[in-house]
C-alpha cells in the first residue's frame, strides 16, 4: 500500500507535478510552561492535511519537505545547535488526517539561557504553494532557588570523570509552575551540567531526605503524600540507580548512613503499591511520551477535531531520558 503511494505521487510530479491548494492546519504546545535551566523541552507539532492529497516527506525532489522552529528569546532569534537538523523523512500525512510529531528542542535549539521564550513552527514541502506557520507559544527557562546543595570528590573509581573533574556538586532546586512547587536535582562542576532530574514536588510541610554515600552518589526520600515516598539515587552522572515508593507502616520509611562505612540503606516502611497507594506518573517510562501524558494538562492547545483512532506518533525524542545525561551541557559563560 505505502509503495503504490508513493509511485502515484511520483508518477504525478514527474508528469506535469501536483498543484496543491488547500491548506495545512498546524499548531503547537510545550509539556510545560517553565523549565529547569538545561532540562529537556519538548514541543508536539501537530498537523492537519486538507489539501486532499497525501503528503509524503522523503529525500527525492518531488517529496522534499521540512519542519524548522523559529524561536525568538525576546527580539533575538535562538541559534540551532551546530551540526543539527530536523529530519521529518518518512513521514505521511494522508487526506484529512490529523498527526503530530514530538521534538525535542534542547536538542536542536540553543535554549539555555535564562529567560522567557516564544516558539513558532514552520512546514513546507514540494507539493505546496507556500509554508505554512503555527501559532506562537511562551515558555520560560529559569534558574529556580537552591534549597539544599553540597560538592562532593570524584571516587579514584570513576578514573574516566575524574580526568574531567575531581568534584561534583549536588543541588536541589526548587522552581514555581502554576499552584506547584517542583523540585529538582542538579549535577554539575564548574564547567559542566550532567543531569537535570525532576524529582518531585512540595507536599505540605512534608521534608526530602538527603544522603551522599561513600561513592558520592546522592540518596533521596521524596514525600508523594504525608504517608507515602519516592525511594531515588542517582551516580554521579546523574544515572538513576535506585526507583522505588515506600509507605508508612509501623515504621516511618528513612534513610541510613552507616558512619563506618559510608553505606547508605533504606530502612522502614512498606513498599507502596502504584494504583493503590500513589498514582504512578510513569517511572518507567521516560523520553517526551512520559513528559506529555503528565503534564499535558498544562500545555497552550488549540482546539483541534480529533481522528477517528489515534495515529502513532513520529517522536523524535524516543529514548531520551528525563535527564540530560548522555548530552553534558556546557555552562554558559
Amino acid at each position: 500500500m505505502k509503495r503504490s503511494l508513493l509511485t502515484m505521487l511520483l508518477l504525478a510530479a514527474t508528469f506535469g507535478g501536483i498543484s496543491l491548494e488547500a491548506q495545512i492546519g498546524m499548531h503547537i504546545s510545550v509539556n510545560r510552561t517553565a523549565y529547569m535551566q538545561y532540562e529537556p523541552i519538548f514541543a508536539r507539532i501537530t498537523f492537519r492535511n486538507d489539501t486532499g492529497k497525501a503528503l509524503l516527506f522523503g529525500k527525492s525532489p518531488q517529496l522534499q519537505g521540512f519542519l524548522m522552529l523559529e524561536i525568538k528569546s525576546g527580539t533575538k532569534l535562538v541559534p540551532k545547535r551546530k551540526g543539527k537538523e530536523i529530519s521529518i523523512d518518512g513521514l505521511v500525512l494522508g487526506p484529512g488526517e490529523i498527526r503530530s510529531i514530538i521534538i525535542p528542542v534542547n536538542e536542536y535549539y540553543d535554549v539555555d539561557r535564562l529567560g522567557t521564550y516564544e516558539i513558532h513552527a514552520y512546514v513546507a514541502h514540494a507539493m505546496l504553494k507556500k509554508e505554512y506557520r503555527s501559532p506562537a507559544v511562551f515558555f520560560r527557562v529559569e534558574y529556580g532557588g537552591v534549597v539544599w546543595k553540597q560538592t562532593v570528590g570524584v571516587p579514584d573509581l570513576y578514573s574516566k570523570i575524574r580526568a574531567q573533574s575531581e568534584e561534583r556538586t549536588y543541588e536541589i532546586r526548587s522552581m514555581s509552575e502554576g499552584r506547584r512547587r517542583l523540585y529538582y536535582l542538579v549535577v554539575s562542576d564548574d564547567k559542566h551540567v550532567y543531569g537535570v532530574v525532576r524529582i518531585g514536588h512540595q507536599v505540605g510541610y512534608e521534608k526530602l531526605q538527603v544522603e551522599i554515600d561513600m561513592l558520592s552518589r546522592i540518596h533521596l526520600l521524596v514525600p508523594v503524600s504525608p504517608r507515602v515516598f519516592h525511594y531515588l539515587s542517582f551516580s554521579l552522572d546523574g544515572a538513576n540507580i535506585n526507583n522505588s515508593f515506600w509507605k508508612t507502616s509501623n515504621t516511618i520509611p528513612q534513610l541510613y548512613r552507616n558512619p563506618k562505612t559510608g553505606v547508605v540503606t533504606r530502612l522502614g516502611g512498606v513498599e507502596a503499591i502504584a494504583g493503590r497507594d500513589f498514582i504512578d506518573a510513569g517511572r518507567n517510562r521516560t523520553g517526551s511520551k512520559l513528559l506529555f501524558d503528565e503534564e499535558l494538562e498544562n500545555a497552550s492547545r488549540q482546539a483541534l477535531p480529533k481522528p477517528a483512532k489515534d495515529q502513532p506518533m513520529f517522536d523524535l525524542g524516543r529514548g531520551l531520558e528525563k535527564t540530560v545525561k548522555g548530552n553534558i551541557f556546557n555552562k554558559e559563560d
